[in-house]
């Protein structure tokens, strides 16, 4: 997928001016607070994905009430129109041409893999982000898989507040203890399948992360991955196809049996304990948690080849090669780390990388420079020259 032009109205400090790329490796130079972290922000918001900057909507628009997104990519030979609006009162909304389509369809349409500084928390951060890492590869990888995770969330939010009544925790009720069992059943169907999702997102992504974890260097080499669903008891289950009537049924056996170990407790506190959305990744070296035995250098090439690895797994698994967007692509990386990762990029790729520094520096590997200043481009310069 390439991304040929973007304009934003009512995003950040971005002028609603269009905004065109060239193909290849583009440069988003300037000062910081100009504008270049807001314009990868808004190309992420077009590729039916959230800020990386977890941002809440109303953050992201200018006057706090709405903002719109649109701009055109490229498929192969094909040109599609495509658009993002939110507002305080109808939420988001996502746009193909004038028909509208689903967050998932639009994802579809423009694949895109993002790193910025904030994801160096996937190591050192709570568990909620690896669990996000974790869906937005699902998501990128297999699209469909949205329609079961939008399925759980609902069946955990009925089950949370049925559990919170104080009718119902304190013992009375039969309706509601039949409703509580209806979206029990509900919440093992789509959690196991959430949890399969991941399960074999995670194995694709490893056939990538390893071989790029071994170029990086010995230090990276014995860095372990795993996840292990909530203390699941289904030790085969990454060994099976999603389709796999015996994975299905292990893993709602497995989601059961942690539900109901944590019944009582569950009433008592009048939430959800067991799931999905309480399941971690485990990134280690030798046996301890790389959060605590890497140096702060050590997590950022790390992260930056967790997240080259993600495009590389979106790409297997769509066919299509997905923008890569990397927000001050060379903080905290010696020279060295930053030359290593330019030569990483993938080759053909629409890659958009944004840096205060001076881009006469990587000129050599830079198709296009975008400059700029208050929020405008100012100046679009070829980067690539003679010498």
């Amino acid at each position: 997928m390439r991304l040929l032009e973007i304009t934003a109205h009512s995003f950040r400090n971005l002028s609603p001016d269009p905004v065109f790329f060239g193909a290849g490796v583009t440069l988003i130079a300037g000062e910081n607070a100009q504008g270049k972290t807001n314009l990868l922000e808004a190309v992420a918001v077009l590729c039916g994905q959230r800020s990386f900057r977890r941002a809440r909507p109303a953050e992201l628009a200018a006057d706090g009430e709405r903002f719109s997104v649109s701009g055109r990519v490229r498929q192969e030979n094909d040109d599609e129109d495509v658009r993002v609006t939110w507002s305080r009162t109808e939420g988001r909304a996502f746009f193909r041409g004038e028909k509208s389509v689903t967050f998932a369809g639009l994802a579809r349409l423009a694949p895109a893999v993002f790193l910025a500084p904030e994801h160096r928390e996937l190591l050192s951060g709570g568990p909620a982000l690896r669990r996000r890492f974790l869906d937005r590869l699902v998501l990128g990888s297999r699209p469909a898989a949205g329609d079961d995770l939008v399925r759980y969330e609902r069946a955990l939010k009925e089950r949370n507040a049925l559990l919170a009544r104080a009718s119902f925790s304190s013992g009375s009720g039969s309706a509601a203890a039949g409703e509580l069992e209806a979206w029990t059943d509900e919440l093992v169907r789509t959690g196991a399948a959430v949890r399969r999702h991941r399960v074999e997102a995670l194995a694709g992504w490893l056939t990538h992360f390893e071989p790029l974890a071994h170029q990086a260097g010995p230090e990276y080499r014995d860095v372990s991955v795993s996840y292990p669903d909530g203390g699941s008891e289904a030790a085969g289950l990454a060994g099976l196809p999603e389709s796999s009537a015996a994975a299905a049924a292990a893993a709602e056996s497995d989601m059961r049996r942690q539900l109901s170990r944590v019944a009582a407790v569950e009433r008592r506190r009048g939430h959800t304990l067991a799931g999905p959305h309480r399941d971690d990744v485990l990134f280690a070296r030798r046996g301890r948690p790389l959060a605590t035995s890497a140096s702060a250098g050590e997590i950022h090439r790390m992260v930056s080849l967790i997240k080259l690895a993600e495009w590389q797994a979106v790409r297997k698994a769509t066919g299509q090669m997905p923008l890569l967007g990397v927000d001050e692509f060379e903080a905290g990386l010696s020279p060295a780390w930053a030359e290593a990762f330019l030569d990483s990029l993938p080759e053909g790729a629409t890659v958009l990388l944004s840096s205060a520094g001076d881009p006469g520096r990587w000129k050599r590997r830079i198709a296009n420079v975008l400059e700029m200043r208050g929020g405008r481009v100012i100046e679009r310069l070829r980067a690539v020259n003679e010498g």
